[in-house]
C-alpha cells in the first residue's frame, strides 16, 4: 500500500474508532448474553482487532512510523470519551 501522510492519518483515525467501537461493543455485552456467546463474540472481536492491526495499521506504520503515535494518542482520547 502506498498512500500519503494525510491518507495514512484519516486511516489510522478511522482505524482507531472502529477499534474502540468493537471493543466497547463487547464489553457491552457482558451480562446481557451467555457466557458462551460472550466468550464467542470476544474472540471473534480479537480476531478482527488483530486482523485490522496487522493488515492496515502495521503496514501504515511501516511506511508512516511517525503516525505511530497518533494512533495511541486516538485510542487514549476515544477511551477518556467513554
Amino acid at each position: 500500500m502506498t498512500l500519503t501522510r494525510q491518507q495514512s492519518q484519516t486511516i489510522v483515525r478511522t482505524m482507531a474508532q472502529v477499534m474502540n467501537d468493537l471493543d466497547r461493543s463487547w464489553l457491552e455485552l457482558k451480562g446481557k448474553c451467555s457466557d458462551a456467546d460472550f466468550a464467542e463474540y470476544g474472540r471473534k472481536v480479537s480476531a478482527a482487532l488483530e486482523n485490522l492491526s496487522c493488515e492496515v495499521l502495521v503496514p501504515i506504520f511501516q511506511e508512516h512510523p511517525e503516525l505511530e503515535p497518533l494512533a495511541d494518542e486516538e485510542l487514549a482520547n476515544l477511551g477518556q470519551d467513554q
